[in-house]
């Protein structure tokens, strides 16, 4: 069995984007409201040449990874 702390995520929301600049603010929004707060949220910029990156970078969350 796993030695996990009761501050360890549970669940961990994983989401792939590349090129998503006009949709990844909102999903990443969409995915930081939700109202089940124990998570880590990796997200994978799978090479945009867009501004994903930047957008993705303006998030400052502890969960994000």
């Amino acid at each position: 069995m796993a030695n996990l702390s009761h501050n360890s995520p549970m669940v961990s929301v994983v989401m792939s984007v590349y090129n998503d600049e006009p949709y990844v603010a909102e999903a990443v929004r969409s995915i930081l409201g939700q109202t089940f707060r124990n998570f880590e949220f990796i997200i994978i910029n799978d090479g945009s040449t867009d501004q994903t990156g930047e957008i993705l970078a303006s998030f400052h969350d502890e969960r994000i990874r």
